[in-house]
């Protein structure tokens, strides 16, 4: 009869006890267990965010200086070599027209907005003038055409097509590097140019991504 007793009073106090559910101090165990819980997924989540996040400004950096590069170069081996006789001002650009007069009427009457401190001579085609930031090259044809770094803000490209269609100088790329978006070393020839964009990293620094190519003239 003792064992028996004992027994149901074990039953009962486990059915009060399960009656009376969790304690003060297992709730805010609980409770703190599932915060962490909580915080670690969303860290985690952030993190995949962020990462995601740069991978993608990269990945559109590394996008528009190619494109960027794949234009120059595109002009560039189209372009002539000429040293000798030394060219003088580009006769297509005149006192600012585009021309051959005939070609493209309307915009011919139009200004170049040439950029300050423009050469008034050079020394061969292309010519980099790193006083005004600007490559030089002109086209068998005769036009001319000018990448301009820096031309209305220190992180784009400008580009003046060699068209007697076109007058004005259109952004090719923004988001450039601000002291070194762009720079020009022309050797025997040899065009070297190199590229520079910012992007922001995790920790939402600037960071520099580059693209270098090398071209020639057709001849």
């Amino acid at each position: 009869m003792n064992v028996v007793r004992l027994c149901m009073a074990n039953i009962r106090t486990q059915r009060q006890r399960a009656e009376q559910g969790f304690t003060l101090i297992e709730m805010l165990i609980s409770m703190s267990m599932g915060l962490l819980i909580i915080a670690g997924i969303t860290m985690i989540l952030m993190s995949n965010s962020n990462i995601s996040r740069v991978i993608s400004s990269q990945t559109e950096v590394m996008g528009d200086l190619y494109l960027a590069s794949h234009l120059m170069q595109a002009g560039l081996r189209g372009s002539v070599a000429a040293t000798t006789p030394v060219p003088s001002f580009p006769v297509d650009l005149g006192a600012g027209a585009r021309k051959p007069v005939g070609v493209c009427d309307a915009p011919n009457v139009k200004t170049v907005s040439l950029p300050a401190n423009y050469p008034v001579s050079f020394p061969s085609y292309p010519y980099w003038d790193a006083t005004s930031k600007t490559l030089t090259y002109q086209t068998i044809d005769g036009n001319t055409g000018v990448f301009q770094y820096q031309r209305t803000a220190n992180d784009r490209i400008y580009w003046l097509k060699p068209d007697p269609c076109v007058f004005q100088f259109q952004e090719l790329m923004r988001d450039m590097d601000v002291a070194n978006g762009m720079s020009v070393t022309i050797s025997a020839g040899e065009v070297d140019v190199t590229l520079q964009s910012t992007y922001s990293n995790e920790q939402k620094q600037s960071k520099t991504l580059s693209l270098s190519f090398k071209t020639w003239p057709r001849n």
